[in-house]
């Protein structure tokens, strides 16, 4: 039946338990909108990494010391390591996505999709904006 559950699906698509929803606790099937948030996550991510890669080529430097280090050992590593690290992010946030884990006020990860969401927005955006001031400088 394992196989089965993983080709065909599983069948727990929520927790139905209270006790269940005070710890980690694994689903089959997750819904469609926690899908289209993960990879909305993950396009803004890589898109950020390839305005980041033109924005550099045009002088800007990388202020995040990390992606700085993945940057110096060349566009492709750099590519590589941001979408390396935002699936691991991705997978957690998946893993998560239906506990409340014991943190001040119980906090729900649902919130953390939003958050990551609107964060790599507004760095597009960001990112845009300076490529616009860069062409109109000519």
């Amino acid at each position: 039946p394992r196989w089965r559950y993983l080709i065909l699906g599983g069948r727990r698509r929520a927790v139905r338990r209270t006790s269940d929803a005070r710890r980690v606790f694994l689903l089959d099937r997750y819904s469609p909108r926690l899908f289209v948030a993960m990879m909305a996550i993950v396009v803004l991510s890589l898109t950020d990494a390839a305005l980041t890669l033109y924005l550099v080529s045009h002088g800007a430097s990388e202020i995040n010391p990390v992606m700085n280090y993945f940057l110096q050992k060349g566009p492709v590593v750099f590519m590589v390591a941001k979408y390396v690290s935002t699936s691991v992010a991705v997978i957690i946030f998946v893993l998560l996505a239906h506990n409340v884990l014991p943190w001040p006020r119980r906090f729900a990860p649902q919130r953390l999709y939003m958050y990551a969401i609107f964060a790599f927005g507004g760095v597009v955006v960001w990112e845009i904006l300076l490529i616009c001031r860069l062409v109109a400088r000519g």
